[in-house]
């Protein structure tokens, strides 16, 4: 005994030394500890996602990326049909812009309640969004093309439900995927590009090669295949929180106990299946095992741990984020208003030159979200982001002065600008891309603490979409006292 006690000595100073320096590290007394075990931490998890991070799961987690603005992008994708048939004409884009930045009163009605009750259940919301996107599309299906003392006022407030739910999905989508590893955040920005290609597919294989009064399918159609595929997108966000299998036994039982069963007997997590089960007290199985039912139900549930996360960066690292993601997106929301304004600068060949533009733009986005550097990055990728912070505001920068002045564009030639115009819309969609993927993959190393980090990918969603709505409210004011 004698000789074991130096030992439980040593034990109890490295046990106090320890918990010292961890108070230290949340007040930020020992800024080296704290960058040092930071980089570690988030060096390791880098390493891990290769290993830990299946192909399967880098497609679910961009399938879920693609479900964030399905609603509202497929709206958009139907422009070109709803401004022949509807009596806003022309003014139909620009107003539908307004209804869909106006659904960021969610946003704002979101930071409010985290602010005073201090912890939201995420999946929760995100599974709610999906099923209003789901209820959105059905009655666009249904009513897209009535109207209220001849204005499309039913279109119109379905389309701030669907910017609602994409505003939400920027606060929300980025603040589930810091539970999972690095890879994940980028394949849901990717998923976040990619979402918007399909959906536009899906309007080229309404309306190519064809007139917009002769499509292949109508308008209803086309909404209620975005229904089905939102549908989808709803299971998909069921499985990335485990609650697929239990949602599937709630329905089958419904039919019988003995379906349900069966249901759970499929999952590979079976036990979890069952514990979720049993949390819910109206479910067909939640009172088969009394005994451990008051255990499960004591168990609490994943929730978003709002400001008062413990682990938090500094004030100034947590404000430069924040600020540089409202400029990106104020930049980004700007540019479809200047885009329509550069390429009139050729009335004759508008349309094609817009349409080029559109599509480079999404190639940029698509290419600078996967180019994103992470933490096992080479040193040359890792400094794009510096690139990107150029370029971005360069690229601006010419379209306000192209929209200022049309006629330094028209001087140019149509020749060189087909050319010169959509490459550059390709480096600014690029830079945009590739620094708002690298920020939230940055904001992981930020702190050690999920929590903390899941807090911060909220806020940062929040000010982007301010950003982006600020953006709005003043270039549809300029916009239309310049025309």
């Amino acid at each position: 005994m004698a000789e074991s006690r130096p030992g439980s000595v040593k034990i109890k100073e490295q046990t106090q030394s320890f918990i010292e320096r961890h108070k230290s590290f949340h007040r930020g007394k020992s800024h080296l500890m704290k960058a040092q075990a930071m980089e570690k931490h988030h060096t390791h998890h880098e390493l891990e996602a290769p290993t830990s991070t299946s192909f399967g799961t880098m497609v679910l987690f961009q399938m879920f990326g693609m479900s964030s603005w399905w609603a509202g992008n497929a709206i958009f994708a139907q422009l070109p049909m709803l401004v022949t048939k509807l009596p806003e004409r022309d003014a139909l884009g620009s107003q539908l812009s307004m209804m869909v930045q106006a659904g960021n009163m969610f946003s704002i009605g979101y930071k409010i309640i985290e602010h005073h009750r201090g912890s939201i259940n995420v999946d929760a919301v995100i599974h709610g969004m999906n099923q209003v996107s789901l209820y959105v599309l059905m009655l666009l299906a249904l009513f897209w093309d009535h109207t209220v003392n001849g204005h499309s006022l039913i279109l119109f407030a379905l389309a701030v439900l669907a910017g609602g739910i994409g505003c939400l999905s920027d606060l929300t989508y980025w603040s589930v995927v810091m539970r999972h590893p690095p890879p994940c955040t980028k394949a849901v920005g990717i998923g976040m590009s990619t979402g918007n290609f399909f959906i536009l597919g899906i309007s080229v294989v309404q309306v190519g090669g064809r007139t917009p009064d002769n499509p292949r399918f109508s308008v209803a159609t086309f909404f209620v295949i975005a229904a089905f595929i939102q549908l989808i997108w709803g299971c998909i966000a069921l499985q990335i929180s485990d609650e697929l299998v239990p949602a599937l036994s709630r329905v089958a039982g419904l039919v019988s106990t003995k379906l349900s069963d069966r249901v759970l007997a499929l999952s590979p997590m079976r036990d979890k299946a069952v514990a979720l089960l049993r949390a819910d007290p109206g479910s067909p199985t939640s009172n088969k095992d009394p005994e451990g039912s008051n255990e499960q139900n004591e168990e609490p549930g994943e929730e978003h741990p709002g400001p008062n996360s413990t682990g938090l960066p500094s004030g100034a690292a947590i404000t430069l984020f924040e600020g540089l993601n409202f400029l990106i997106y104020g930049a980004t929301y700007t540019m479809p208003s200047l885009l329509p304004f550069v390429a009139g600068a050729f009335p004759e060949q508008t349309t094609e030159l817009l349409l080029r533009m559109m599509i480079f733009q999404s190639i940029g986005d698509v290419i600078g979200r996967s180019l994103a550097p992470s933490a096992k990055s080479s040193a040359l990728r890792k400094k794009l982001p510096l690139v990107g912070g150029l370029v971005l505001p360069a690229c601006f920068a010419v379209f306000v002065a192209g929209t200022c002045n049309t006629t330094m564009v028209s001087s140019l030639g149509y020749d060189v600008a087909i050319c010169l115009l959509p490459l550059l819309v390709f480096l600014f969609y690029f830079s945009r891309g590739m620094l708002i993927t690298a920020m939230f993959l940055q904001a992981r190393s930020l702190t050690t603490s999920r929590e903390a980090a899941e807090h911060l990918a909220s806020t940062m969603g929040f000010c982007g979409q301010m950003g982006a709505l600020s953006a709005n409210i003043i270039t549809f004011t300029i916009v239309s006292l310049y025309t």
